[in-house]
């Protein structure tokens, strides 16, 4: 069971996580730029989102499977970027777009560590043509729209993953906590068990040390008695000795 203070925290923390993202204006909206192509600017949407590259990647493969049936291989083209690692779908339809086969690229980079941005650009006619807001003015909208569907889909996604993992730390938090309680009650038991043997040794100690004390008391007398009946003895002796030889 989750603890007022614990339950409190993770409120904080998701409170500060939903008012961080207005911070960025551009977080979430879908805008028109261009990107390097073997060292030419080709149309393109980018929207920048929160959480790791990887996992806007992830959706954004998945989204476009579900939604639209288009899978997206890796290693599209070189040239964009420096990226090796930009997704194509090669000659695919998407009929909510255009009624020719596409060339759908994306790629993903981290602008900063809490942001990804997705920029997807496409082209026909075997890549002759590349969508333009103007030249391909109604195909450039429909992708847009494609775009911004993502956009509007990963949020919750990403706030999802994000209580997800807020409750997991939540719970390792109370898990250790119920350990650590648990460790220092045993340890305070051992401590007040250990303490009274401690008691129970210097008890012992002082008897055993009156013991010796009084033994070697006892050990001088003895030695001195011990030397008396030597005495006796060797006297007992030579009477006996003496009686032998008359």
């Amino acid at each position: 069971m989750t603890t007022p203070f614990f339950r409190g925290l993770l409120a904080g923390l998701l409170l500060l996580g939903l008012r961080a993202a207005p911070a960025a204006a551009q977080v979430y909206d879908v805008r028109t730029s261009t990107v390097s192509v073997d060292k030419r600017e080709r149309p393109a949407l980018k929207v920048q989102v929160e959480g790791p590259a990887k996992e806007a990647r992830e959706f954004w493969q998945q989204f476009l499977k579900d939604s639209y049936n288009i899978k997206l291989r890796a290693g599209g083209v070189l040239g964009i970027g420096g990226n090796k690692d930009v997704l194509l779908a090669k000659q695919t339809p998407v009929s909510s777009v255009s009624g020719k086969l596409l060339d759908l690229y994306t790629n993903v980079v981290a602008p900063t560590d809490s942001t990804a941005e997705l920029q997807v650009f496409a082209a026909f006619d075997n890549g002759s043509t590349w969508l333009d807001p103007d030249k391909t003015a109604s195909e450039f909208a429909a992708l847009r729209t494609m775009v911004q569907n993502f956009a509007r889909d990963y949020r919750p996604y990403h706030y999802k993953r994000e209580v997800e993992a807020a409750e997991k730390q939540l719970a390792d938090a109370e898990k250790e906590k119920v350990r650590l309680d648990k460790e220092i009650k045993s340890l305070a038991a051992d401590t007040v068990s250990n303490l009274a043997k401690m008691q129970q040794l210097r008890e012992q100690n002082v008897q055993h040390a009156a013991k010796i004390k009084d033994d070697q008391q006892k050990l001088t007398q003895n030695a001195t008695e011990t030397e008396r009946r030597k005495i006796l003895v060797q006297r007992r002796r030579d009477r006996l000795s003496a009686l032998d030889r008359k």
